[in-house]
């Protein structure tokens, strides 16, 4: 692309909150350096305040002049899972010229809704994803890493066996997505006394506890690095992730993880001894929605519980390690800059190709 490419041109569409989507919006801005943020109000947390300069609401009740008023700022925008933020947002854009790159998260991709026709761009964060939107028939998809921001994240280097195991729930939803009641269940299998357990929830709910060696922490952490600033082990089998930042994230400091053997998680974790293998069936996650590649791998608590074992009594120095140069390799600023400037590159083509 050329020099005079500027994602400053650009908005990102999202919640700016402590959700995924907002941690999604705030790498997108200071790692590729986009200059928007058109502010979608949150749904489950509170909204942080918008600076009303670079950041502007886009809320589902606004009107098309309004949408019109805020494309005219951006040569492009990146929304994540969704396309109906707004109800006409992709019509909107197109109309307008506007270049469109949605990040699919897999699990809840409707394909089959006519509005996709309108994004010029399917970024997918993992080879999984990709297969997934691919089924749907769309041959306009890319697989590109997310833009993690390595600089906010502590650097880690775990030496010995693991003493203490952490596990991050974020907020703990029906289906239990991030494995919190199967990591605990695992843990009070080990019949060890040297080990504990961080759990760690954005809000209360509703746990087997039943071991004095599991602390839990309730409370939202707005500094991502102070959750993983502690601990050897970070045990995460996820059931079902979209991008999966509890898992990318301890891995990326350096961390050794534990998690589910299923995509996209085990796409992060390459190290197969670290991976837990999921029970043979599998089950829906919302079958009133019926998307029909939308299910849980849960995770076997035997095994679970085997490698917690195993890794409190192995040196977990190779994985910290490991786990750290493929970070460095793979989510250094300029090789992110390179990746999504090319990704932009196709989504403006595409722009002016459109009828």
């Amino acid at each position: 692309m050329s020099a005079a490419f500027d994602f400053r041109d650009w908005a990102v569409v999202a919640h700016k909150d402590d959700t995924g989507f907002g941690r999604q919006a705030a790498d997108s801005r200071t790692v590729l350096g986009f200059g928007w943020h058109f502010v979608i109000p949150s749904e489950r947390l509170a909204n942080h305040p918008v600076d009303g300069i670079s950041e502007l609401w886009l809320k589902p009740s606004s009107t098309d002049d309004e949408v019109r008023a805020l494309l005219g700022k951006v040569r492009g925008i990146l929304f994540f899972e969704r396309h109906n933020w707004h109800p006409r947002l992709l019509r909107l854009a197109r109309n307008a010229g506007v270049a469109t790159v949605c990040v699919p998260n897999w699990e809840w991709f409707r394909g089959n809704t006519p509005e996709w026709r309108d994004c010029n761009l399917f970024a997918c964060p993992s080879r999984f994803t990709e297969k997934i939107v691919r089924r749907f028939g769309f041959t306009n998809t890319v697989v590109i890493p997310w833009a993690l921001d390595l600089a906010k994240l502590p650097i880690r280097k775990v030496a010995g066996p693991a003493r203490i195991f952490v596990h991050n729930a974020g907020i703990v939803d029906s289906d239990d997505r991030k494995g919190t009641r199967d990591t605990i269940r695992a843990f009070t299998r080990v019949r060890r006394d040297d080990i504990r357990l961080i759990v760690r929830l954005q809000k209360p709910a509703d746990l087997p506890l039943c071991d004095d060696r599991i602390e839990v922490r309730i409370g939202n952490i707005p500094d991502v690095a102070q959750l993983y600033a502690t601990g050897d082990v970070c045990i995460q089998p996820s059931k079902m992730e979209g991008i999966g930042f509890m898992v990318l994230e301890p891995a990326a400091c350096g961390m050794p993880v534990v998690t589910t053997d299923a995509p996209p998680m085990n796409e992060y974790i390459r190290q197969p001894e670290l991976k837990c293998a999921p029970r043979w069936f599998r089950r829906r996650a919302y079958p009133t929605q019926w998307i029909p590649h939308a299910h849980l791998r849960l995770p076997s608590q035997r095994d679970l519980a085997a490698l917690i074992t195993w890794c409190a009594e192995n040196d977990m120095t190779p994985y910290s390690i490991d786990n750290r140069s493929w970070a460095e390799q793979h989510f250094s600023k300029a090789s992110l800059t390179a990746a999504w400037t090319h990704a932009a590159a196709i989504a403006l083509s595409a722009t002016s190709h459109r009828p």
